[in-house]
């Protein structure tokens, strides 16, 4: 019996089977957790900016087949958040409203929500459902990227990091372009690559359908074209055989000549359902006008801020002229084109037009968790050392994945990051979002880490990953005002970024609450300063309306006195404000100017005849222009002193920010000393004396 062999050894399936089966567990309850913290968040927070606006134009396409509204921008979305809208029926606004006349999509996307007899709320919460479920499919494309490429643990753990990140549960929550975008920049990186390793039909199909959605997600989508360029350079340059299994038989093709006609063939086929997909959006319909005989429906007149370099306008006029593109989709690309370049801009303080070169940078630093920092250099740190020892056969554990294994993130990382730095558009951290999903997927080798560590490693790891928890449980569910400690947190958020990256204008519903609570039975005046497009009167809100962005239904002519003083983030920083960036010569010198003259107008209010001689000399219509301008003055020297004197007395998300304001502070904002350093931004200088009547 000694001289037979001893049989090979059986691998143990049922050992593999358990992981996989508590895998599955684990990925099921995380994406059920993801699905109940972005809907805790949807259902407390009112409409987002562009929620309304997204909505409307969804449904005014599936109802009457109008694409005068936002062509080429998010057109994915718009379909798919109203599907639920074609069961439930909403009220439309009529097509004999104003605003659907001269498609509007703002104007009319608020006229739909609030002032059509509709509930708002329930149909955000049913088109955030339909967000909810791209951010869990994003969710499993994390998980099957990272289960590639460090195994099924490493798989569970980058779920469990996208899953308790506020910037998913944010956008997974709100309806949006930004989760398609991730959903389909990430996919379609996937598959590609797979793609161009084994080519069969299911990979075929998978792919196409990636590039479909990519196309129709965002203007952004085409930082995929020098991503894919990048990604087959790699595989190309790399020599390795490709796999054709379209049949019975696989057939290797060792060959780089033999695999460009593959190749080809794919790019073409891409290209054509890229395009095709496009067209089936409008409908195969080259007007975007469901009546374009009438002569009364119109698209909305957008300024044209910057202009577009002449080489990109003749193309878009020779599409346009020849039916290239549907009409709707070449006036939303010539828009966007020359529409963003000249945003007031706003970070830490410092103000502009256009934006900074770092400022992604910067908003990166601001809203990214230190946790998952500090994971991604302990798994790039341990995967080099790892790497490095297992050449010199010190360690022989499970090999660690090739760092080709990584192309086609690290791909996406190469073109957007660059990209993202040297482009002077600052509208928002939202707009680096697809990085994120990324990082979560190369998080995964911190299971790697912890197979592997002892026991301070296992004990770092777990407190990073607690953290990582307590912080977004933390901040529940204001997800989209997460700042990272290393800036001061929350709190001091509205110091760093507004617009989008804090302050939306979904949290009139929270700020409801809050006067409930603190301003019983409207005890004080309260005076709000609104960034958004939801309905402080929708909500129930009795205030004063400052100067906002939009400022829709506002007219009214008061005093300012003591009360409570509500202010959106975005507006107090003077973002979208009349007085944008730091209060100044210029500002200063025509507020004394018109506050002159509406002093002048006010005295007569007991003199109906002294009035009536005044409005005969300029008219009313030039009162009221003077009262608007110095109304706009007036707010910003306001929000420059708040700015100068102190944190708010509180804040609701915070993205309001509250002050409960007495007389003697009132006189010293309104007619004390200017508020803050006659410093000029954009180069402005004191205009000489000028009535404004």
């Amino acid at each position: 019996m000694s001289g037979i062999s001893p049989p090979p050894a059986v691998p143990d399936l049922s050992a593999e089977t358990t992981v996989r089966h508590r895998a599955w567990i684990a990925v099921a309850v995380l994406l059920v957790l993801y699905a109940v913290q972005a809907l805790w968040f949807s259902r407390v927070k009112g409409s987002s900016f562009d929620e309304g606006e997204e909505l409307f134009t969804g449904y005014n396409i599936w109802l009457r087949g109008d694409f005068r509204m936002e062509g080429a921008n998010g057109d994915f979305v718009k379909r798919w958040a109203t599907l639920p809208l074609l069961v439930t029926r909403p009220h439309m606004v009529s097509t004999a409203d104003p605003a659907w006349r001269a498609g509007d999509p703002y104007w009319a996307g608020f006229r739909f929500l609030f002032e059509s007899g509709n509930d708002a709320d329930a149909i955000l919460l049913q088109g955030r459902c339909m967000i909810v479920l791209l951010g869990m499919a994003t969710g499993l494309l994390v998980f099957w990227g990272a289960r590639e490429l460090f195994g099924w643990g490493g798989g569970v753990f980058a779920l469990g990091v996208f899953v308790f990140s506020p910037n998913m549960l944010a956008f997974g929550g709100l309806v949006s372009t930004e989760m398609s975008l991730c959903l389909a920049m990430l996919g379609a990186l996937q598959c590609i690559w797979r793609l161009l390793h084994r080519i069969t039909w299911g990979r075929i199909a998978a792919s196409l359908a990636f590039f479909a959605l990519l196309v129709l997600s965002k203007p952004t989508a085409v930082l995929m074209l020098p991503a894919t360029a990048l990604v087959f350079a790699v595989r190309f340059f790399g020599g390795r055989p490709l796999v054709i299994a379209l049949g019975k038989v696989d057939r290797t093709i060792p060959a780089r000549r033999a695999q460009v006609k593959w190749f080809l063939l794919l790019t073409l086929a891409h290209a054509a359902v890229g395009y095709t997909a496009i067209w089936a959006h409008y409908d195969f319909r080259f007007a975007a006008s469901p009546n374009p005989n009438d002569a009364g429906i119109s698209y909305i007149v957008n300024p044209q801020r910057d202009p577009i370099a002449p080489e990109a306008l003749v193309v878009l006029r020779a599409a346009q002229d020849h039916h290239v593109l549907p009409e709707s989709f070449i006036r939303g690309v010539r828009y966007l084109l020359g529409h963003d370049e000249s945003r007031h801009a706003f970070l830490a303080g410092e103000w502009t037009y256009g934006g900074w070169h770092g400022f992604f940078l910067r908003a990166a630093i601001a809203k990214t968790r230190p946790a998952l920092l500090a994971f991604i250099v302990i798994g790039i740190g341990w995967w080099v050392g790892r790497s490095w020892r297992a050449r010199r056969r010190v360690v022989a554990d499970a090999p660690l994945p090739a760092f080709y294994a990584l192309t086609p993130y690290l791909s996406l990382f190469a073109v957007y990051v660059p990209a993202a730095v040297l482009q002077e558009l600052n509208i928002g951290h939202r707009h680096i979002l697809p990085l994120y999903p990324l990082g979560y997927l190369l998080t995964g080798v911190n299971a790697r880490v912890w197979q592997a560590g002892g026991r301070w490693t296992r004990s770092l790891i777990s407190a990073l990953c607690a953290w990582l928890i307590v912080e977004t449980l933390a901040i529940a569910p204001h997800y989209l005002a997460y700042f990272s400690p290393l800036v001061g947190g929350p709190r001091k958020g509205y110091t760093q970024l507004v617009d989008s990256s804090l302050d939306w204008g979904g949290n009139l519903p929270s700020l409801k609450r809050w006067l409930d609570r603190n301003n019983p039975n409207g005890r004080e005046p309260v005076y709000l300063a609104y960034f958004g497009t939801d309905s402080p009167a929708y909500r129930g809100i009795a205030a004063h309306r400052l100067p906002g962005f939009f400022d829709w239904g506002r007219g009214e002519q008061f005093p300012l006195e003591p009360g409570l003083y509500a202010i959106s983030a975005t507006l107090l920083q003077t973002v979208y404000t009349r007085t944008f960036g730091p209060w100044n010569k210029v500002y200063e010198h025509d507020y004394q100017e018109l506050l002159k003259q509406v002093a002048v107008f006010e005295k007569t209010a007991r003199d109906p005849a002294a009035r009536q001689a005044l409005i005969g000399e300029f008219s009313a219509e030039a009162w009221v222009r003077a009262y608007e301008s110095f109304e706009n003055l007036r707010f910003g020297r306001l929000c420059a002193w708040l700015r100068h004197h102190g944190e708010p007395t509180d804040n609701v998300g915070y993205a309001i920010l509250i002050w409960r304001l007495d007389a003697a502070q009132i006189q010293d904002a309104l007619y004390g000393p200017p508020p803050s350093s006659p410093r000029n931004p954009c180069g402005h200088s004191p205009p000489p004396a000028r009535r404004f009547l």
